[in-house]
């Protein structure tokens, strides 16, 4: 494909248990929601980064270890070990960061929060190395450089406010929870995912391009209104992070009605939806100082970035399956359509809707009972991704395997 350089495609492997380790991290926060609701015991520092550290840093980091080579021309030498030592680094801290959350053990907490600075602070720092030894840049490698310098400052932020929580600095507890709520979210999640989207929306799609100028010019913009949306605690200062989502939100809206292929497909729906929430949780973010808006901005931002995943995870992993068993000569090897079934992907597309729709009827209704379901939705959703993006990993362990080689 046009702007891919398939030569340096990272081991089967990397990509595959990332990806199916933050289903399974997606399933236990469901569960924990589940058994906050039961046991009337719901913590919700522990359920957002379960979420964004299990879920979404688990799939993003993974995605990039395929990126950075294929996209940007970065090559890490050693992947497959550099990936492994992240990937158990971070399960292990995950896990123990949010037992410290939900259990309020301080030591747990701060053993947690070391454990995720030396999974995240390592890799991201190499990640960064290379791409800044790039002589030249696209909008998403170039993206890709400020997302990962976000990641960094965002760790940074939090392990302060961790240690600042636990008595072992006397910072402010206040700018510190928001300066890095906006750097994980915006300069972390928001910039990967506009940098990924100014290549991947045109290339799988057949949509005009974004825009060169506007594609190059949003990661620094985006980091410079965090600047200033972290000066004060005012509405107004954060107006320009704002308008810079919502104006992605609304470009990303005209390319894909632009398509030429106008045929229905999941992948695009899950787009659609993404950028709508994206939309509202932008217009959000100016007033959610706290109390229910908070949480519903919370709740719009991870919906946004949420559907996005489950779009590229579905076009992630049958491709990878589909030029890996290419490459290595599989005959008849499966079309990307036969890796994951698109009335499979469907289902889950009504599934994750379902999901939404249970949170918001007890959000604004106040009847707890309907928390249950809303649980249970999305634990039924994150399971159901488990079980595609798996049967996907074992067509492609299958496939290979037909050469008596062991797949990577």
């Amino acid at each position: 494909m046009r702007g891919l350089q398939l030569l340096y495609l990272p081991p089967f492997s990397i990509v595959s248990r990332f990806f199916l380790t933050s289903a399974l991290f997606g399933l236990l926060g469901a569960l924990l929601g589940l058994y906050g609701t039961v046991a009337d015991r719901f913590s919700l520092p522990a359920l957002v980064h379960i979420y964004t550290l299990g879920f979404m840093a688990m799939t993003m980091l993974g995605a990039l270890f395929q990126m950075l080579p294929v996209v940007a021309g970065a090559v890490i030498e050693r992947s497959l070990l550099v990936a492994t030592y992240t990937h158990i680094s971070l399960v292990l801290g995950v896990l123990t960061f949010v037992t410290g959350l939900f259990s309020g053990e301080k030591y747990t907490l701060v053993t947690g929060t070391s454990l995720m600075f030396l999974a995240l602070v390592p890799t991201a720092s190499l990640m960064l190395f290379k791409l800044m030894r790039i002589e030249s840049h696209t909008p998403t490698s170039g993206g890709m450089r400020y997302a990962l310098l976000s990641l960094l400052i965002g760790v940074l932020l939090g392990s302060l406010e961790v240690f600042n929580l636990s008595g072992y600095a006397n910072l402010s507890y206040s700018w510190l929870l928001k300066a890095h709520l906006t750097v994980m979210l915006f300069g972390w999640v928001g910039i990967l995912v506009a940098s990924v989207a100014f290549q991947v929306i045109e290339m799988f799609f057949v949509t005009p391009s974004y825009p060169r100028t506007y594609a190059r010019l949003f990661p620094p913009a985006v980091l410079l209104s965090i600047l200033v949306a972290s000066l004060k605690d005012v509405w107004l200062l954060k107006v320009p992070l704002s308008v810079l989502f919502i104006s992605f939100a609304l470009i990303t809206f005209s390319r894909l009605r632009d398509r030429r292929r106008k045929i229905p497909d999941p992948l695009i729906s899950l787009w659609y939806v993404s950028m709508g929430f994206l939309i509202a949780s932008s217009l959000l973010y100016p007033f959610a100082g706290g109390g229910a808006t908070f949480l519903l901005f919370l709740f719009t931002f991870g919906s946004f970035a949420q559907s996005v995943i489950f779009a590229m995870m579905y076009r992630i992993i049958p491709f990878l399956v589909w030029i890996h068993l290419s490459n290595r000569g599989v005959p008849n090897a499966p079309t990307m359509h036969e890796v994951i079934n698109p009335k499979r992907v469907w289902a889950h597309f009504y599934l994750h809707l379902t999901s939404v729709f249970l949170f918001l009827v007890p959000f604004f209704t106040g009847i707890k009972v309907l928390w249950l379901f809303c649980s249970l939705a999305y634990a039924v959703s994150f399971a159901f991704l488990f079980f595609n993006l798996s049967s996907g990993v074992l067509l492609y362990l299958r496939k290979a395997g037909w050469q008596g080689a062991s797949p990577q």
